[in-house]
Parts: C-alpha cells; sequence; structure tokens
C-alpha cells in the first residue's frame, strides 16, 4: 500500500520527539552510552610474575619485580596487580626471615671465633709441663735447693746416730720448703713436697728402728722430679 511522503513509514511509531516515528528496534544507531567497540584485552605483566617467582627464588630481585608490575599495572591495558601485591609481600617476608637467620649465624659463628680464640689464648698462656708458671721463682728456688741437696747428701755419709739422721733430715726439709715457698709454680712446689715428704717418712723409719733402704727408689724419683723442673729454667746446678 503507497503512502504519501509524509506520512510515518510502516511499523513506526509516532511520538512527540520524533514525529514521523521512531527506527524500528534492531536497526539504526546504537543506544547511547554503549561502547562503540568491545574493551581492548589486558597484555599480561611479565614484571608481576617475575616478582611473585623471584620471591622464592631471591626476595630483593623479587621487590624491585614486584614494584615494577604494581606501578605498570596502573595503565588500563595491563593486568597484574593482584600478583604483584602477592610477590611483594612475600618477597619482603622472605627478605626479613633472610635477614633474621643470616644475623643469628653470624652470631652464632662470632662467638664460636671468641670462644676458640680466648682458649687458643689460654693455651698459649698456660705453662706447660716443660715451662714452669714462675719461671724466676722456680730458679731463685733451685739456687737455694741445689746447694741444700749436695750438703745433705755429704752430711749423711757421716752421721752415726738416729738423733744426727734426723737433725741432717729436718735442716735439708726446712731449706726445701722454704725455697718452693717462694715460688707460685704449683707443679714445682707439689714435686718439692713430695720429696721432702718422703724424707720425713725415712727420718720417721729411722725413729722407730727401721732401715729407710726401702724409700731409696721414691726418693730418687722424687729428686729427679725436682731436678727436671730445675733444668727447665736454665738452673745447671751447684
Amino acid at each position: 500500500m503507497s503512502h504519501t511522503p509524509y506520512e510515518p513509514a510502516p511499523g513506526s511509531v509516532q511520538s512527540p520527539d520524533h514525529p514521523y516515528g521512531q527506527p524500528t528496534p534492531g536497526y539504526g544507531a546504537p543506544a547511547y552510552g554503549a561502547p562503540a567497540y568491545p574493551p581492548a584485552p589486558q597484555r599480561t605483566n611479565v614484571m608481576a610474575i617475575l616478582g611473585l617467582v623471584f620471591a622464592f627464588i631471591f626476595s630483593p630481585l623479587g621487590i624491585v619485580f614486584s614494584a615494577i608490575g604494581l606501578s605498570q599495572s596502573k595503565k588500563p591495558d595491563t593486568g597484574g596487580r593482584g600478583l604483584s601485591i602477592a610477590g611483594l609481600i612475600l618477597s619482603i617476608v622472605f627478605l626479613l626471615i633472610g635477614l633474621l637467620v643470616f644475623f643469628t649465624v653470624f652470631a652464632a659463628v662470632k662467638e664460636a671465633v671468641e670462644t676458640g680464640t680466648a682458649a687458643q689464648s689460654e693455651a698459649a698462656l698456660a705453662p706447660t709441663e716443660d715451662e714452669p708458671a714462675d719461671t724466676q721463682g722456680v730458679l731463685a728456688a733451685c739456687q737455694a735447693i741445689g746447694p741444700a741437696m749436695v750438703t745433705f747428701e755429704s752430711d749423711m755419709g757421716t752421721v752415726t746416730t738416729p738423733e744426727e739422721y734426723v737433725a741432717v733430715i729436718t735442716a735439708v726439709r726446712t731449706t726445701i720448703e722454704q725455697a718452693a715457698a717462694g715460688t707460685t709454680d704449683p707443679v714445682f712446689v707439689a714435686d718439692v713436697q713430695l720429696l721432702s715428704d718422703d724424707l720425713g717418712e725415712a727420718a720417721d723409719a729411722v725413729v722407730s728402728g727401721e732401715d729407710p733402704s726401702y724409700l731409696e727408689a721414691a726418693l730418687a724419683e722424687d729428686g729427679g722430679r725436682v731436678d727436671s723442673d730445675c733444668a727447665a729454667v736454665g738452673y745447671t746446678g751447684p
């Protein structure tokens, strides 16, 4: 059916705004506010991925990559904000844990080194069996003990009574004990005291009417030990 040029086309709807009818739905321009084109796909944020990966491998780099990825995620066509935040948090946590472990191990190693150094210093300062702690004191004592022992051996060849025997032993014991008291070396003092005790036991045996010859081996051993102490400090004898 024909219509005039001023009449609305078939299928259109008249309205005050559109006196000649509205466009048929499904045809014509899109509705107001609808995008003319579909949104562009977001690009993969490589830095965000690297930040998350390096959080477990090397946390300082993880922090750098995550920060870059977080900055790039602000662009409208770039995603990965969540990955960047996760990588940044994990990197910081792992970095703090690593620093804590490092300083703990460092403190333990430092303490072990200081302990070892102190032990070595004490060992270096400690006297050995061949080196008395009080060298000068031992040397001075030996200079008194040496002549006293020579006199003792000479006097023992002239004694004829138990009383004389005891008197000679008492004299030498007094001399060597007083000499040893002038030193602070514990080994030397102990060796001298052992010799003095054996001499005292010999004197007691004589007073009791016993033969003190059974003490000869002990006296020889004790005297040899004192001689070794004196030789260690450079004493060569009277």
